[in-house]
């Protein structure tokens, strides 16, 4: 039974740092994102993890190898842990995409898919399934910002739409601890480890 869950999100990418929405298309981390991952992966040794699943798309995979290579541990993909389908908005620019007819219900419904991709709810539903997946007492958990945020709301059994309340950053580090049958949230979007000097 996995009673500590090590929730990150993938390093920097370079369309993360142009504002390009990715969902399961892919981009490579940045060079900052590579240092990101390399200081979250020497934090993540110290943890004592005992297993590391990852979102089998590049960007969280390269993270997860980073983490590996620390850890020593191999790798499990669970193609549950790729980020929210985002259809055809993929590939545009996050401001474009907030003028489409669609984005305010999709904001607000969480059964309103992005046009022909996914809704909340199909993450969620995703994620679930995910989760249920991962079996090992002090899990590390490698995806993507939108999919974090809504596996938080289930680990937490909070309202869905909370995840749009959440901020996510790259290779943030967020901790859940299991307390019986309740997880309980101890470290949220940490990113102590990416501080880099001036």
């Amino acid at each position: 039974m996995t009673d500590h869950l090590f929730l990150v999100r993938h390093g920097e990418t370079l369309h993360n740092v142009a504002g390009i929405a990715q969902g399961w298309n892919d981009s490579d981390l940045s060079d900052k994102g590579r240092r990101q991952v390399r200081a979250l992966a020497e934090r993540l040794a110290q943890q004592e993890p005992t297993a590391i699943y990852s979102s089998p798309l590049g960007r969280a995979l390269s993270t997860a190898q980073v983490i590996a290579e620390a850890t020593g541990i191999e790798i499990r993909t669970l193609d549950d842990l790729r980020e929210m389908n985002y259809g055809s908005w993929e590939g545009r620019s996050y401001l474009d995409v907030r003028h489409d007819e669609i984005f305010p219900r999709w904001i607000d419904d969480p059964d309103c898919p992005c046009p022909d991709g996914e809704s909340h709810n199909d993450v969620l539903r995703r994620m679930e399934r995910a989760l249920a997946s991962v079996d090992s007492a002090r899990a590390i958990v490698v995806a993507h910002g939108t999919a974090i945020r809504i596996a938080a709301t289930l680990l937490l059994r909070a309202p869905i739409l909370t995840s749009r309340q959440l901020a996510q950053d790259n290779a943030a580090l967020n901790v859940f601890v299991r307390r019986g049958e309740r997880w309980i949230l101890k470290l949220w979007n940490d990113t102590t480890h990416c501080v880099e000097p001036e």
